[in-house]
């Protein structure tokens, strides 16, 4: 296989809205708890597995007129990268507790990660406007100043990013988000021992901090060291339900070229998600990565065959994805047929006309 094969590459989380932030107080109805409504000060990653939707959603109709229940529906979402979702509960909260510190920051958190992840700066600049009425309700907010940090960092405003964890761990010195956000600040400008010692810090105050655990793993996968296998697994033994962590798991298995292990953690990604389209993508692309040229013809048509089932499956749940398309087509055109590749070929041109992958395929046949 000489053709190029497109591949999803592992989320870069160095502008990911770290999902162990603190919950500040605040005076709705009575101090909250994510489980019994009295304030906690991380995240329970064992209270938002996928089994306890249901236990939120009946709390919603035993209580429609709380913020609160409103408010852990938004974080269920959020961290399965359901942003919409999200932001309609979190709405839902600030629509019956406007003034509420905690409810207007985790908007700006929710649209923040949400403008990372589909790279839209209009999001960010919503983000701000959430935030900034955060800090004029609580000054002393110290995930709301630490988001600043990022939201800076994400422009590129490295010094004044600095300048606000700085701050932070002047007044706290143990605070984890101040460690890692210091540590993402590294990460970007490419001083990976300093990301990694911050990073490492940051597990040292808290040692269920997930996205430190993700961000080491990631620095560790650039480095080609397999230590990244042991922070992805500690993220997920942290939240078993993670898309990322197994889908990262799996990437780096994959670009080490161990396809098989890659394969066991796509199909977990799949489990979680069955609409998550890129696990099938990937799965695809695992029979791509064990095929080989001296295999017998019936090895060739299996590893083919497996390949073009899952790359169908991910089109099946989105029609408009190119790069499965493409995949699709270099199936068809390895067995031989070039008149079903070069239609595939040209349908993902019909949808981005610069896809260079298919318009060098069409050219080449």
């Amino acid at each position: 296989m000489k053709k190029y094969i497109s591949y999803c590459f592992a989320l870069l989380l160095l502008y990911s809205c770290n999902t162990n932030d603190t919950i500040e107080n605040y005076d709705v109805e009575k101090p909250i708890d994510l489980e019994s409504e009295s304030i906690t000060d991380t995240i329970d990653f064992n209270f938002f597995n996928n089994d306890k939707l249901s236990t939120i959603e009946d709390e919603i109709i035993s209580k429609p007129e709380s913020p609160n229940v409103y408010y852990k529906r938004s974080i269920y979402y959020k961290l399965r990268k359901k942003y919409t979702l999200a932001l309609e509960d979190i709405n839902r909260s600030l629509k019956l507790a406007p003034d509420a510190a905690v409810f207007n920051f985790e908007k700006a958190a929710i649209l923040y990660e949400y403008g990372v992840f589909v790279m839209d700066v209009s999001k960010i600049d919503e983000a701000e406007i959430y935030l900034n009425h955060t800090l004029s309700l609580d000054k002393d907010f110290k995930n709301a100043i630490l988001l600043k940090s990022k939201i800076l960092l994400y422009k590129k405003e490295t010094d004044p990013s600095m300048k606000l964890v700085n701050d932070v761990l002047k007044l706290d010195k143990t605070n984890a988000n101040a460690y890692f956000t210091k540590g993402m600040i590294y990460h970007y400008l490419g001083n990976k021992s300093l990301a990694i010692s911050s990073y490492q810090t940051a597990i040292e105050m808290d040692a269920d901090y997930y996205d430190a655990y993700m961000n080491l793993g990631l620095l560790f996968s650039e480095q080609n060291d397999n230590n990244a296998i042991e922070y992805y697994n500690s993220a997920i033994d942290i939240f078993p339900s993670s898309i990322e962590a197994h889908r990262n798991k799996g990437l780096y298995y994959h670009f080490s070229g161990r396809y098989s292990k890659a394969r066991i953690s796509f199909n977990k990604v799949a489990e979680i998600d069955s609409t998550f389209e890129e696990a099938y993508f990937n799965i695809g692309n695992t029979y791509i990565g064990l095929y080989s040229d001296t295999m017998s013809v019936f090895s060739k048509d299996t590893t083919l065959n497996q390949a073009i089932y899952y790359f169908e499956k991910a089109i099946d749940i989105n029609p408009n994805y190119v790069q499965a398309i493409y995949n699709l087509g270099l199936q068809y055109e390895f067995k031989g047929d070039k008149a079903k590749a070069k239609e595939l070929y040209l349908h993902a041109i019909e949808i981005d006309n610069n896809y260079a992958p298919a318009l060098n395929a069409v050219n080449e046949l």
